[in-house]
């Protein structure tokens, strides 16, 4: 460590910095990465103007506009959306059209995007990296940590809300980390005595996506399709698991009975809003036979008069104004919580969560994803009849383990932005 210097710590590549994350002893590499991340934040808070760049692959994965604007409010920083193809599904012409509508929504809304098509192209230096993914490989090689250096400080801010069994404890960005903000302090525990290094710089931040929820000076909107204005909006959201490690989707097993449903209630108006990986797993798992055929799958949502199609970010006033929803995607578990709404979750066979996760489905319906009658039933009886005999329940446990304002008294973006920007006064 005593080798490392201010003069030559920028020669640090994060790549070797997480092959000695995997030789050297817990507290040795911790002391070795302060020092350096030291180092850096140093060298970054003499600077006129800090380069803050966010990095991610599809708008549905966007922290919200809040925590970017924390920094476009403040002088000292300049702020770019890095908005890249992911490199392991470039060539797939659905995940090219996510990219495109992600990059336009982005750009309809003034924020400064850079769209990086090419796998190979160079950035321009920016002085700290907020990783909304943890996936490096599906990132461009500039964005890989064999090709960021320390001079550049590394954030990570998680897509989404940590329920299930499945977590990141294990990859590379756990360990290379300046600062690991996460959505519950029960994740936070758990990374701690997962991860090889421990979790030094780990920050219990609540969730930036859900701070709009918490906004009492704003109303949401969403333009629901209707046939009746007395309809009950709910929302189907199928993730893409059909066959992963994760195991949560129940898609290939009732995407027609949801379809066959949606079509014949006009009484409920609903959006279908697929996870985005979901664009080529189910023509990959054989649920269509071509891409083609899940496009016409897609359209044919979108042909009914009580329903449409959404993707990509800015759903929270799609919640918002909802009755309900019906998924089977794991971060919704607990991001829909914010909504305040009931939720009917689609099981299947194999499926573990952890302990945040395996209190929030005590307060959900849950229904098995080939149980058809029964999901038809459980629509009835909670969205139509109403009997939301939860509800109570529902926000116990909310207030304990999600209500993240009452617990850092101000938002996440403010506390993310307040955080990193403390650590850079010189």
């Amino acid at each position: 460590m005593e080798n490392i210097t201010a003069e030559n710590f920028g020669d640090i590549t994060y790549e070797y910095l997480n092959r000695l994350s995997l030789t050297m002893s817990k507290d040795k590499y911790n002391a070795l990465a302060e020092h350096i991340f030291k180092l850096s934040a140093q060298r970054i808070s003499r600077k006129d103007k800090i380069k803050v760049g966010f990095v991610l692959y599809d708008s549905s994965i966007w922290c919200g506009d809040e925590l970017y604007n924390c920094f476009t409010r403040d002088e000292r920083f300049e702020v770019t959306i890095f908005l890249c193809l992911r490199t392991d599904k470039m060539q797939l012409e659905l995940i090219q059209r996510s990219f495109l509508y992600s990059f336009k929504q982005f750009q309809s809304r003034g924020l400064n995007v850079v769209a990086i098509k090419n796998p190979k192209e160079s950035l321009p230096a920016q002085d700290i990296l907020i990783f909304l993914t943890p996936y490096f490989p599906v990132l461009p090689l500039a964005l890989r940590p064999a090709n960021i250096t320390a001079k550049t400080l590394i954030v990570y801010v998680p897509y989404g809300l940590s329920i299930s069994n499945y977590n990141v404890s294990g990859h590379t960005m756990s360990r290379i980390a300046w600062k690991f903000f996460f959505t519950s302090e029960i994740a936070l525990k758990s990374y701690d005595k997962l991860c090889k290094v421990g979790m030094p710089r780990g920050v219990y931040g609540g969730y930036p996506k859900a701070d709009i929820f918490f906004d009492k000076d704003l109303t949401l909107h969403f333009d629901w399709k209707t046939t009746r204005p007395d309809a009950k909006k709910i929302i189907y959201a199928p993730h893409w698991s059909i066959n992963s490690v994760i195991n949560h989707a129940t898609f290939h097993r009732n995407f027609k009975f949801m379809y066959e449903f949606a079509k014949t209630h006009s009484e409920i108006s609903w959006v279908f809003k697929p996870h985005p990986n979901l664009f080529f797993s189910a023509v990959n798992e054989k649920v269509f036979p071509s891409v083609e055929a899940f496009k016409e799958y897609l359209q044919a949502w979108n042909n009914l008069p009580n329903a449409l199609v959404y993707l990509g970010a800015y759903y929270q006033a799609i919640f918002a104004t909802s009755d309900g929803m019906i998924h089977d995607s794991a971060s919704f578990v607990a991001e829909y919580q914010f909504a305040n709404k009931p939720m009917i979750f689609l099981t299947r066979e194999g499926e573990t969560f952890n302990e945040l996760g395996e209190k929030i489905l005590k307060t959900a319906y849950l229904v098995d994803g080939e149980d058809f009658d029964g999901i038809a039933a459980m629509i009835q009886r909670i969205f139509i009849e109403g009997d939301d005999y939860k509800a109570d329940e529902r926000k116990k446990i909310f207030n304990k383990y999600l209500n993240y304002p009452k617990h850092l008294g101000m938002s996440a973006s403010e506390f993310i932005f307040k955080t990193i920007s403390q650590e850079l006064e010189a």
